[in-house]
């Protein structure tokens, strides 16, 4: 999970990448190396991006809302997606009359 200010790089950061290498990556490789990442990071992108799942709802739907976004951020593709139960919270409170005849 990213942090406040973090930027979530689909693909993974390159530059994260070789910092992290105990023996940093060579300069005559590094293109070959930024190659592979951007390989990955092509199949990410083209595999639909970041795809957000959600178990619950939030009583603000503000903070829905902000998850959501976290999905597609600058351009990138991205999608969301809630699960609900019916016997989560705000179903009981919202949903509860409309819902009841459901129940199999």
């Amino acid at each position: 999970m990213a942090g406040r200010g973090t930027d979530i790089v689909l693909g993974g950061s390159w530059q994260a990448e070789v910092a992290a290498l105990e023996d940093p990556t060579p300069e005559a490789d590094r293109p070959r190396s930024k190659a592979d990442w951007q390989v990955r990071h092509e199949a990410v992108l083209a595999s639909g991006g970041l795809h957000i799942i959600g178990t619950e709802r939030h009583e603000s739907r503000r903070i829905d809302n902000q998850l959501r976004g976290r999905s597609g951020r600058q351009g990138d593709a991205g999608s969301s997606r809630f699960y609900l139960s019916m016997e989560d919270a705000l179903m009981r409170i919202f949903a509860s009359d409309r819902v009841s005849g459901m129940d199999a």
